[in-house]
């Protein structure tokens, strides 16, 4: 029995055969939700609303397209659903034809079942980080998510278990899932520069190495301890709003494709502690992480930001930050951040400060 994720490796050259904007493009409600997840995980590289232009009338409509020029990477990215919403009418139960005209332009394939996108996004990431990994190697693209499960298959339907399913709406019973989700903007946002918070890590272990040569610690630090201790200052925002009994916040880890982050891993991409709600982002960039940072703060309506971040470059972009809360989270030994400001501390011993434990051996 085939199962999703699909997963097709094109043997042929890509064919740099120009993608042109296609008006009559149609993406539905799931597409919508996965659009925002995809481009957490891989901004800059994902495409929408673009087939390629080879003359046709109805050309071939990628869900998503992800291209990553540095290695002449071009994968389609698929979400298949077992019947219409309207008609009932089964699909995508045999897309062969579909699939032989992208691998035969070089195009490699990854096909998720509509309930993987809507029930696990963050796994449906995870592997396309390891196609990418396996394609080019690069360690970068599953830094991160190593400590996420595997995504459950689901078995691919045939034309007549399609007609069942719809008899049933089948789609109703995970469908439900985002018209739960909450869409509240976050109160706060933790953003941390992936370099100096890898820094620190590597810095505590070292520290704590030598002053318990017989002790052993976690070779990764967990985003939930690390949060344990951030969130016990969040009552220092003065303007903070609760939101039926909830905080909503998010915590964005930022890591330069050129640099590798070997020591810090979820725990999951969506945490519940207390009453807050912390959804979690791991962004790559080929760009430099304080402008990637500044500019995320200057366009979004963030009021209250804590900064993880310790680099020259910051003092001169949070000039420009105004009517913002702003707590950083730094060292008071040997730092570049202002002395005016407030901050938390992670000088020595940091351990506690992101969330390194030890344990007898």
């Amino acid at each position: 029995m085939e199962q999703y994720p699909k997963i097709f490796y094109s043997k042929t050259k890509l064919d740099n055969q120009a993608l042109i904007d296609f008006d009559s493009y149609k993406s539905g409600i799931t597409e919508s939700y996965f659009d925002y997840k995809i481009n957490k995980y891989f901004k800059g590289h994902i495409k929408t609303n673009m087939v390629i232009d080879n003359g046709w009338k109805y050309p071939y409509q990628p869900d998503f397209i992800l291209y990553y020029p540095k290695f002449d990477l071009c994968i389609d990215i698929e979400i298949d659903e077992p019947y219409a919403m309207g008609t009932k009418e089964p699909i995508h139960f045999n897309d062969e034809r579909r699939n032989n005209f992208f691998l035969s332009k070089g195009w490699h394939i990854i096909r998720f079942a509509e309930e993987q996108i809507c029930k696990y996004p963050d796994l449906c990431c995870k592997v396309i980080s390891e196609f990418i990994r396996f394609i080019t190697g690069e360690n970068i693209w599953i830094e991160g998510l190593d400590d996420f499960k595997d995504i459950p298959d689901i078995s691919a339907w045939t034309k007549s278990e399609a007609e069942k399913m719809a008899n049933i709406s089948y789609r109703n019973n995970y469908l439900k899932f985002l018209q739960n989700i909450d869409k509240q903007n976050p109160q706060i946002s933790i953003i941390a520069d992936g370099i100096f918070l890898n820094s620190q890590i590597s810095e505590a272990r070292d520290l704590y190495t030598d002053i318990w040569p017989k002790k052993e610690l976690f070779d990764k630090a967990k985003i939930s301890l690390i949060l344990k201790f951030l969130l016990g200052n969040v009552s220092r925002f003065p303007n903070l709003k609760i939101i039926k009994g909830k905080i909503y916040i998010e915590f964005r880890i930022y890591i330069s494709t050129y640099h590798s982050m070997y020591n810090f891993t979820f725990d999951s991409d969506l945490i519940y502690i207390d009453d807050f709600i912390i959804n979690i982002y791991y962004i790559r960039t080929e760009n430099l992480i304080c402008f990637e940072i500044d500019e995320y703060i200057l366009n979004k309506n963030i009021i209250n930001v804590l900064l993880i971040a310790d680099d020259p470059a910051y003092p001169h972009l949070m000039s420009n930050w105004k009517n913002r809360e702003v707590i950083l989270v730094r060292k008071i030994i040997d730092t570049h951040m202002p002395v005016n400001l407030r901050y938390i501390d992670v000088s020595y011993p940091s351990a506690v400060g992101i969330g390194l434990e030890r344990t007898e051996l």
